[in-house]
């Protein structure tokens, strides 16, 4: 489960349920087995765009609940693409921390930092 408290409020509302349900049931299979030309049954939904990447909460909702940023998965591929972007890594979590951090930089101060 991610770490981050925004992406844990918003994984919990009615809209996220009711946007996830919906995905599900317009993709029943697995969207990658389906491309390996197999079939599994597609039991979660994976953010394309990794929601905790956002610097805002309104960023973090607009990729939330974004129809197009999502995809229908099984279990295994799930863990798989998870693993790919090494989320559960120490080094790749301090990477995106990196990034973000930058990013707000750049947004808020317009890389003017330091005096």
């Amino acid at each position: 489960m991610a770490k981050n408290e925004i992406y844990n409020k918003l994984i919990h509302t009615t809209r996220w349920l009711h946007l996830r349900r919906q995905v599900l049931n317009a993709h029943p299979i697995c969207q990658m087995c389906e491309a390996e030309r197999r079939v599994s049954a597609a039991t979660e939904v994976h953010h394309i765009v990794p929601v905790e990447t956002a610097v805002s909460e309104r960023e973090m909702a607009a990729l939330m609940f974004d129809p197009h940023n999502v995809m229908a998965l099984c279990h295994k591929h799930h863990q798989e693409v998870h693993q790919t972007l090494g989320k559960g890594g120490k080094q790749e979590r301090r990477k995106r921390a990196d990034a973000r951090l930058q990013n707000f930089v750049k947004k808020f101060f317009n890389d003017e930092v330091g005096p």
